[in-house]
């Protein structure tokens, strides 16, 4: 029995748990509470189709460049909480700046740096398996994108509802709100024991990004991204809404989308997914995104688009989970931070090049020619993973180990 005045372990750890749980919500509520509506907004400010491609692309672009550096950074300091703080009062102040002017510059600022606030999602990532046992490293990943899922659930939900009765400029309000409310719980979070700084060499870093399965890994997040930021966050919504759509079918389409993704994320954690092991768990989840994709690009209903955005949710779901789990399963926990920064900018080339890709095609070629080619690359990236799963090449570490 417990004395008065001691506290209880696994309460502690449980509290700390659910503080995390909760602020990953709301900083995925303000990140993505408005998405589903800004391709078809920056399309009534009669722009390309090239040119929303570059504006949603900004996201990815301060990803790209800010994520191994501050990988390093966040190994250097050791300070996960302000990483985490800051990120959620980005996430917020970045809404701001699609409020002040809807020229494509502003709006290009303002979503880059959105981006600059998921650049701290490293941080999320590398604190909250330290929560866990070693081996429910992969547990731990399913269950803190969950409530990444649960975050954007919230945000398509009630997006949808203010959209139709506010506007857009309501959504971006929201977002500050959430991204507010977030950087106040993370100033909660418990400064996690000090340890000794790494010190970090350029042969450790070029060692750690030689990894073979973390560039593996990257390698597939880099191309679901590509084909997920090009479709569902981008394009898909701006060819709903050419067909009629209406702000809470936009809403919906997101919500299933973000539903599925949610039941995906858990699958991972699962005794089936571990029976199925991660070669089919990948292969099924990229085959989804190619049915995906073609689906949206012969559908010539909306109603075809309901159970496209739950499918592809799924897709989603398991591979962010799966690959970001796998990427750093041999990496030492010294350079975890550096292998997760390599790992998310590199998967930030889909994120950047996915919506700016699919823009150039759509203004150069049809529509439903440009999905068909993102349904390519999807079926590709499952082409290609039997056989690097029947080379063994993943089993064999940098040092030759096994």
């Amino acid at each position: 029995m417990l004395k008065r005045g001691n506290v209880n372990p696994e309460s502690h750890a449980r509290a700390r748990k659910a503080l995390l749980c909760t602020i990953t919500g709301f900083f995925w509520f303000a990140q993505y509470v408005y998405v589903p509506f800004l391709t078809p907004y920056l399309f009534t400010l009669s722009m390309t189709a090239t040119t929303v491609g570059l504006i949603i692309g900004a996201y990815g672009v301060t990803q790209l460049i800010l994520r191994i550096p501050l990988g390093i950074t966040v190994d250097i300091v050791r300070n996960h909480k302000l990483f985490i703080a800051i990120g959620t009062l980005l996430a917020g102040i970045s809404s701001l700046g699609m409020i002040i002017s809807p020229s494509p510059l502003v709006l290009f600022i303002a979503n880059a740096m959105s981006g600059v606030a998921s650049s701290t999602w490293i941080s999320f990532t590398v604190l909250y398996p330290v929560y866990y046992e070693k081996s429910e490293g992969t547990k731990a990943i399913g269950i803190l994108n969950t409530f990444v899922n649960t975050g954007r659930l919230a945000a398509f939900m009630l997006g949808g509802i203010l959209f139709e009765r506010i506007g857009i400029r309501g959504l971006f309000i929201a977002s500050f709100a959430s991204g507010i409310i977030g950087c106040i719980l993370a100033l909660c979070i418990k400064r996690e024991p000090e340890v000794a700084r790494v010190n970090i060499s350029t042969g450790g870093l070029i060692r750690v990004m030689k990894e073979r399965r973390l560039l593996f890994s990257s390698t597939m997040a880099a191309l679901a991204y590509l084909v997920l930021f090009g479709t569902v966050y981008s394009f898909t919504t701006s060819t709903a809404k050419n067909m009629g759509a209406t702000g809470l079918e936009l809403g919906s389409f997101a919500v299933l989308f973000s539903a599925g993704a949610m039941l995906g994320s858990y699958f991972v954690g699962t005794r089936i997914a571990n029976k199925l092991g991660e070669e089919y768990a990948l292969l099924l989840a990229f085959l989804l995104l190619g049915v995906y994709c073609t689906g949206i690009a012969l559908s010539r209903s909306l109603v075809p688009f309901f159970p496209l955005q739950f499918v592809a949710g799924l897709a989603s779901g398991v591979l962010a989970s799966s690959l970001m789990a796998h990427a750093v399963r041999y990496v030492d926990k010294d350079r975890k931070s550096t292998a997760m920064g390599f790992y998310q900018s590199v998967y930030c080339l889909g994120i950047t090049l996915g919506p700016m890709f699919m823009g150039f095609l759509v203004d150069h070629v049809s529509t439903r020619t440009s999905f068909i080619i993102m349904a390519l690359i999807a079926l590709a990236s499952a082409a290609a993973i039997p056989p690097i799963y029947k080379s063994k090449v993943l089993d064999r570490r940098v040092d030759g180990s096994g």
